[in-house]
């Protein structure tokens, strides 16, 4: 865990409400995973006064990128920033995913936002030789839908599932899910997901009832990043378990539904 200066390079809106930063920070950069996250402070006051958490989007040897919604004070701080403007950073945090070996079949399931720390993994997987990655991508239109493209260019086939129906399927991205493995005969993949509770309880029966690996990545409120203030605590098979530092990345059986 390092706390550094971190210059951004670019910051741009890619779809109404979200935006995408490229920060440049090697030091940082170079120990993060897939996964894992960081804090930035979103001011230059004690307003707000906790730092904001965000999964790392995808990671160079020099800097990363962090995808977002700007929804409140922190956010609307960070989409005014420019390139050349320094932002106070601190990270790598809590674990990333870790990929079973052997395995080279692998689904990622994202709910919303919850793409956004998936890119990393899955720019990741698709290195695996004679790996066979998917993609099953949620959103509430196909004005919130994130990621679609840069999924496909990467090889990864990726499947869309729209509240509107303006993108995709008119449906849950845990339906999309269903029907793909119902129609999968080979081997048996892993399950990657990120997004809303709702998606992930869902998405983790659906792997119970066919008996396939899966691992979540929790949204939950996180305060302090560290493990200090005990704000993320969440039920599991082991007892207690905090987001920021034993996680955000369970295996989905693990956990308390």
């Amino acid at each position: 865990m390092i706390q550094v200066a971190g210059k951004v390079t670019s910051n741009r809106k890619v779809k109404p409400g979200y935006y995408l930063m490229a920060v440049k920070c090697p030091v940082i950069a170079k120990k993060a995973k897939p996964g894992q996250f960081l804090t930035i402070r979103c001011g230059n006051s004690t307003t707000p006064l906790l730092r904001r958490p965000f999964g790392f989007h995808r990671i160079g040897p020099s800097g990363f990128e962090i995808l977002y919604e700007r929804i409140g004070k922190g956010t609307t701080f960070l989409s005014g920033l420019k390139a050349g403007d320094e932002i106070d950073v601190l990270g790598p945090l809590g674990n990333g995913f870790s990929v079973p070996k052997g395995k080279k079949d692998f689904i990622i399931v994202a709910g919303g936002i919850g793409v956004a720390p998936l890119v990393s993994l899955a720019e990741s997987l698709a290195k695996i030789k004679k790996a066979e990655v998917c993609a099953v991508i949620g959103a509430r239109s196909g004005k919130a839908l994130l990621c679609e493209d840069h999924f496909k260019k990467i090889g990864i086939k990726t499947m869309a599932a729209t509240d509107d129906g303006t993108c995709g399927k008119k449906c849950l991205a845990t339906g999309v899910l269903s029907e793909f493995l119902a129609g999968e005969k080979g081997p048996r993949p892993v399950i990657f997901a990120c997004g809303p509770g709702p998606m992930l309880k869902a998405t983790a029966h659906i792997a119970k009832e066919r008996g396939l690996e899966c691992y979540v990545s929790l949204e939950e409120n996180i305060a302090c990043g560290v493990g200090a203030c005990l704000g993320c605590a969440i039920k599991t098979r082991s007892g207690y378990k905090l987001v920021c530092k034993d996680g955000p990345v369970f295996n989905a059986k693990e956990i308390i539904w």
